[in-house]
């Protein structure tokens, strides 16, 4: 696997993470499919579960525009960030079900290895 395929895979996850909200109000019915056509002028009522994936997707775009930064640094430099960019990926991956599910250790240390692999790859280019 490239940077560039992991590069995609992230926008991938980015729009998983967009639509779980959603997804998860659609299944509890705490969203009306007729909602999603409206202008969306009143608040709903959300689960715990739906705020959750919104609160996991905040966070996502606290590191995601470091992280594309980074990879597209490591290709422009020629340098090998692939198999951290990935543990990135995967750890963020899993982040999501941790998070909406609520299991708090995992979720900090399933965190944690993300950014320690955005730290780990940010320190190839000093």
């Amino acid at each position: 696997m490239t940077l560039e395929h992991i590069i995609i895979l992230s926008f991938l996850l980015v729009l998983i993470q967009i639509t779980a909200p959603v997804l998860i109000g659609l299944y509890s019915k705490n969203i009306k499919v007729s909602f999603l056509f409206s202008s969306r002028d009143e608040n709903l009522d959300t689960s715990i579960y739906e705020d959750r994936a919104n609160r996991a997707l905040k966070n996502l775009f606290e590191t995601f525009p470091i992280f594309i930064g980074v990879v597209l640094l490591s290709i422009t430099k020629d340098v090998d960030n692939t198999s951290l960019a990935l543990l990135w990926l995967i750890a963020r991956a899993i982040y999501i079900p941790v998070y909406v599910l609520g299991i708090d250790y995992l979720r900090t240390g399933i965190w944690a290895v993300s950014l320690i692999s955005l730290i780990l790859m940010s320190i190839k280019f000093l």
